[in-house]
């Protein structure tokens, strides 16, 4: 009986069942390593879409996405102020927002003055959404009063980097305890120095926040 185990027959059957075998164990192992791979990369995968920021309005998209269109909305105004008088000069601008604050909302009013004329300003309110235009000469003492004509070598500060340091001194504590009706932010000289500012205001239906914002420093003044 013994003598079968040592017959060449015995010893082929013996290595093919251990080649088998071995073949087995290699691709099962392999199996598992892409089955763990697999399940660590979906869970990356998911960790990652969860902690990635979302953009839904102005308080924290990259205000370098909105340049082409700020600067762009400022040439339509400054050829509109031109066609009715070359000699009238920016002077504030101001920005309404609803309070969702979402990019392509609300409108900017664009101030036009002149020294010639001691009654009016000029204004070209744009649309953030189309761009469509209204140009209305308006009395002083109605809006925005006697405001002077703004360096613009100052004027390094958008009003979405405005309202952005404006969060984070605490613009988004306020709108997160409150219901936030609209926002408004205003560009113009003013204080003692007639220096240029952003003052940036979160309205509720009973009250108000301010923050006022050097144009030129970005750095915050009054909270």
């Amino acid at each position: 009986m013994f003598d079968f185990f040592r017959k060449p027959i015995f010893l082929i059957i013996l290595a093919a069942a251990l080649i088998t075998a071995g073949v087995w164990a290699y691709f099962s192992n392999k199996s598992s390593q892409q089955s763990t791979a697999t399940t660590t990369s979906q869970q990356t995968t998911s960790s990652t879409t969860v902690t990635t920021p979302t953009i839904s309005n102005l308080t924290n998209i990259d205000p370098k996405n909105l340049t082409d269109t700020i600067n762009a909305q400022l040439s339509l105004a400054d050829t509109q102020a031109a066609a009715v008088d070359k000699k009238l000069q920016l002077s504030a601008i101001e920005v309404d927002l609803p309070g969702t604050l979402d990019q392509g909302s609300g409108s900017t009013y664009y101030i036009y003055s002149t020294t010639s004329d001691t009654v009016n300003n000029w204004v070209i309110a744009i649309s953030n959404s189309d761009n469509k235009y209204v140009r209305s000469k308006t009395v002083k003492a109605d809006y925005m009063g006697n405001v002077t004509t703004i360096n613009r070598s100052f004027l390094k500060t958008s009003y979405v980097v405005a309202i952005q340091i404006a969060e984070k001194n605490g613009g988004k504590d306020y709108r997160q305890g409150n219901t936030l009706t609209a926002a408004k932010l205003t560009l113009k000289n003013s204080g003692a120095n007639n220096w240029l500012y952003w003052t940036v205001e979160y309205d509720t239906a009973s009250s108000q926040k301010q923050f006022q914002i050097d144009a030129s420093t970005s750095a915050i003044v009054t909270q």
